[in-house]
């Protein structure tokens, strides 16, 4: 049995005519009555009622049509399947992002990646700018979400800007700012800051900071250094300090969390987050991801 012979029996049955459907195939009406005969000698049955005015299914037909539709129908996914095993990307892609970006949707983009791309294996960073940067430029991560303050040590980097968010003061509830709905950054002088741990100044960050806080007239007292977000959010509500973080942190905060954040007045576009990946990494998963998701 052969798949031509199940595609002729299977047309002759959609047409009920044999002329019609040898032109469906571009052959001639006997050579798909051959294969019909020699289908139904394999079989051991006849499949059609022939006269010179109609041709009809036999019983054994109308059974067989069901399982022959069925055979086509699982070779060609088969073949589909074969196909796409030669040319599915596989391999694997390492990701590194800020501390507190897994609060934005970058989860929602990584679920929609695996969705599309399940033979890519993904690996996870979370870490703060400087560690971030570090193994971008040392090749253990591929592509990196972070922010960005300066580009005289990133020479190594290729990036796209993916949004530049606002910057929120958050404050302990029982705060004497914590009423207004915003501020200016001078008026956070003589409060203790909760600041979170940074590199030395390195990629711009602690030069950067410094230098907003200098041209608000002053230096700030740092009551407490953290680790994390989390640790920063805590400390806050504890009445340690205030700290400073972008909106993609704050917007997911609730009263459960004791805190108040209010904006800061001319710094709604102050935190720059980029995608960043290192412009000699040839990973063929990096190139598919920066395709399907940065670069268009």
């Amino acid at each position: 049995m052969q798949i031509k012979q199940l595609e002729y029996f299977i047309a002759v049955c959609e047409h009920l005519n044999f002329t019609r459907a040898a032109e469906q195939f571009y052959i001639s009406q006997s050579a798909v009555t051959l294969q019909i005969k020699a289908l139904e000698e394999e079989l051991g049955v006849r499949l059609f009622h022939r006269t010179n005015r109609k041709v009809e299914l036999t019983p054994a037909g109308k059974t067989f049509l069901e399982d022959a539709r069925a055979i086509i129908r699982r070779t060609r996914d088969a073949v589909d399947r074969a196909r796409q095993s030669d040319t599915i990307l596989t391999g694997s892609l390492n990701i590194g992002y800020i501390k507190g970006y897994e609060k934005s949707n970058l989860s929602d983009l990584l679920s929609d990646f695996r969705g599309k791309y399940s033979n890519i294996s993904i690996g996870l960073t979370r870490e703060n700018v400087a560690p971030l940067y570090d193994r971008l430029a040392d090749g253990s991560l591929d592509i990196v979400f972070n922010l960005l303050y300066r580009m005289e040590d990133l020479d190594f980097m290729e990036y796209r800007v993916l949004k530049r968010y606002p910057l929120y003061a958050v404050l302990p509830i029982s705060h004497p700012l914590a009423h207004r709905t915003s501020i200016k950054r001078q008026e956070l002088k003589g409060y203790p800051l909760v600041d979170i741990k940074k590199g030395e100044n390195k990629y711009g960050e602690k030069a950067t900071i410094t230098e907003a806080f200098i041209n608000a007239g002053f230096l700030p007292h740092v009551q407490y250094v953290s680790e994390d977000i989390e640790t920063s959010i805590l400390a806050v509500s504890a009445g340690l300090g205030y700290a400073l973080l972008p909106s993609y942190i704050t917007d997911t905060l609730s009263a459960r969390d004791k805190v108040v954040c209010v904006s800061l007045e001319g710094e709604e576009r102050r935190m720059t987050l980029v995608a960043g990946w290192h412009r000699e990494n040839k990973n063929p998963a990096l190139r598919c991801f920066l395709e399907e998701y940065i670069l268009k």
